[in-house]
């Protein structure tokens, strides 16, 4: 059952939000704008290639990188094959996922190595026969990990990625930096103290601290102030002699505090997606695989800033596209329907999003394809025999299961077709609720942007005031 009271509560969402989910969602804009200082630290802006590479390889760990492989896959089209390696293995933690090159792997191919956690051994031997094989590599991770070490050993280029907002607060507080008293991490400010607004000599730039109208205590636009710069031999050229990572014990003994972080909601937030997505979006616009200049980037942090304005916990719901989808979406079963590319990314990551912060199915499909392929989900029973309608049911016995709800997520049409009129055909001729979300104009990253940003939103009201554990 969804509180649809707490959604106007910012204090009761606050204390509910035991893991920071509103605030990393408020800081995706300010996440953007680090990474693309990282990636220019790092170097990426004055690589030349010699050509496109022959295919791009994405492996990582956790739904985050699963979401930017899918992304990039998606946005480079036909420009050259994008393959996600997909890890096995006994078990999801770190220690126990296994990655292997394809047997076709060469040196015409570019390895991709994507993390929020950054401590998987196998990423690290994964690194080592990508450079055995001659294959140019390139990862994103958290700059203390083993991995960045690793890749770094076989002069891999590699980009630090911006911790989570609690490891760097605990890091501040490491060095010295109280917290504001009863909001742990928080840094604490007075009316002339600049500390908190940059980093000093011993410590990560920290946060600017300030509280916004959006009632997250994170001031769209304002810098996260993750750690910069390029990591250990973030050169692009050359091979060493031995290119054997040197701390292959260290990952292994990282395994199980790295597992233990990538299960936190945050590895798959979307503050740990956008620190990921953003150095390789720039990567492969140097490649020329896709089109993602860092002026573009600049907008895409300011649409998501604007959305983080429209979509904070303080704002009410009747003007908040996020929380009016959470309050539609409760006790129904979410068939998200896309058009578009940019809008087929973000659906599939709204389903894995409310399945693993809210433990809610849903089901994404592309439009025209979703119309025949969920049309029995319209006109069966979905609700287990169960009448909803009856006016003699006990509501408190027997619940009744989810109805079906479309949720409609596109682009803007090019060259005005579009499936959307027979989609609200079809749901409206089976009384089945839709709700719709529609960028504003701009470029097709900025349109990605905001929509995910509106679902990611979405689904951290509907675990807050649906009773999921965050």
């Amino acid at each position: 059952m969804l509180d649809e009271s707490l959604l106007d509560a910012p204090d009761a969402l606050a204390r509910a939000d035991r893991r920071g989910l509103l605030r990393d969602a408020a800081e995706a804009g300010a996440r953007v704008r680090t990474a693309l200082r990282n990636t220019a630290e790092a170097g990426v802006g004055g690589l030349a290639p010699e050509g496109r590479p022959r295919a791009v390889l994405i492996a990582g760990s956790g739904t985050a990188a699963t979401a930017v492989a899918d992304l990039l896959g998606a946005l480079a089209g036909a420009a050259a094959p994008v393959v996600r390696l997909s890890p096995t293995g006994v078990a999801p933690a770190a220690g126990a996922l296994r990655w292997a090159l394809p047997g076709w792997a060469g040196p015409v191919d570019l390895l991709l190595i994507a993390t929020a956690d950054g401590s998987e051994p196998s990423l690290a031997l994964l690194a080592e026969q990508a450079y055995r094989r001659g294959c140019t590599v390139v990862a994103v991770a958290p700059r203390t990990s083993p991995l960045i070490e690793a890749v770094g050993n076989t002069h891999g280029l590699t980009v630090p990625m911006a911790p989570p907002l609690n490891e760097r607060y605990e890091s501040q507080e490491r060095h010295g930096r109280p917290g504001r008293p009863g909001r742990p991490g928080r840094p604490e400010r007075s009316g002339n103290d600049t500390e908190a607004d940059g980093p000093t000599g011993n410590e990560p730039a920290g946060e600017s601290g300030s509280e916004s109208g959006n009632g997250t205590g994170a001031e769209p636009g304002s810098e996260s102030g993750a750690e910069s710069g390029s990591g250990p031999g973030a050169e692009s050229g050359g091979r060493p002699e031995n290119g054997r990572p040197e701390n292959n014990a260290g990952a292994g003994q990282g395994a199980a505090a790295g597992a233990e972080r990538a299960d936190t909601p945050t590895a798959g937030g979307s503050g740990a997606f956008w620190s990921l997505l953003v150095p390789l979006l720039a990567l492969l616009d140097r490649a020329g695989l896709l089109t993602a200049p860092p002026e573009t980037l600049q907008k895409v942090a300011d649409r998501l800033d604007s959305v983080a304005e429209r979509c904070g916990p303080a704002v009410a719901t009747y003007s908040n596209p996020a929380k009016t989808l959470a309050a539609e979406l409760a006790e129904s079963l979410p068939l998200i329907w896309t058009e578009g590319t940019a809008a087929a990314s973000a659906g599939r990551r709204f389903a894995a999003a409310l399945a693993e912060l809210t433990g809610r199915a849903a089901l994404a499909a592309e439009l025209p394809d979703a119309l025949p392929a969920h049309s029995a989900l319209l006109a069966g029973d979905v609700t287990g025999g169960t009448d909803l309608d009856d006016f003699f049911r006990d509501r408190v016995e027997d619940p009744g299961r989810p109805r079906p709800r479309v949720v409609l997520l596109r682009d803007r049409p090019v060259g005005g077709l579009t499936a959307a009129p027979a989609a609200r055909d079809l749901a409206l001729g089976h009384g089945t609720g839709i709700s719709e979300l529609e960028p504003e104009d701009g470029s097709e990253l900025e349109a990605l942007a905001e929509l995910l940003a509106v679902t990611d939103f979405a689904t951290v009201y509907l675990a807050l005031a649906g009773n999921a554990p965050a």
